[in-house]
């Protein structure tokens, strides 16, 4: 089962301690969404053992935090945000999310604590698990791109990364990452 922190300061000096990102969840009596993370979302093993292995969880009340809360600009619950131990936000999310969901987006989050750091191998490995497992989510794009960010600031090789777009343009033709085609020319897109 996981074990959450309730205080940041304890979080920040764990996640220091231990090099990993804080994940704080922001809840509240009577939130809905947060009963139905606790029923489901967090009664899933791989949720449990992804969220301990990857992040310092914290779990902080939105209505008694209100200094954290200001600082984040948080208003919903449940909300996520993926800090370093320097208090810095990473990547947020707002919302209920089950199993699959919260797992592609523990891995977004991952990953974006690990690209600032130089890690961009281990990054690029942990979307490429989410993009194995997750083929389908609708956050796979976002996964296919960030891995293809992460494998180009490795190699510098923008062959790779032109590959890669290519990739998101032909899996994922209507998603936000698809319009995201960085270069001048059309992209050239072989017949099925």
């Amino acid at each position: 089962m996981l074990e959450w922190l309730t205080q940041f300061e304890k979080a920040a000096e764990e996640a220091g301690r231990q090099r990993k990102p804080i994940l704080l969840q922001f809840h509240r009596d009577r939130c809905s969404g947060c009963r139905k993370l606790y029923a489901w979302t967090y009664q899933d093993t791989d949720v449990q053992r992804e969220l301990s292995d990857w992040f310092v969880p914290l779990r902080l009340d939105i209505l008694q935090a209100r200094e954290v809360r200001s600082r984040l600009a948080a208003f919903w619950t449940p909300s996520f945000y993926v800090l370093d131990h320097r208090d810095h936000v990473l990547y947020s999310f707002p919302g209920f999310l089950g199993p699959e969901d919260f797992r592609v987006l523990l891995r977004l989050g991952r990953a974006a604590w690990l690209i600032p750091r130089g890690k961009y191998r281990e990054a690029a490995s942990v979307l490429e698990d989410g993009l194995a497992k997750f083929p389908d989510n609708p956050r796979a794009a976002t996964l296919a791109l960030w891995r293809g960010m992460a494998r180009y600031l490795l190699t510098w090789d923008n062959k790779t990364f032109r590959a890669d777009m290519t990739e998101i343009l032909r899996r994922y033709p209507d998603s936000p990452e698809a319009r995201m085609w960085p270069w001048m020319d059309e992209p050239e897109l072989d017949e099925p």
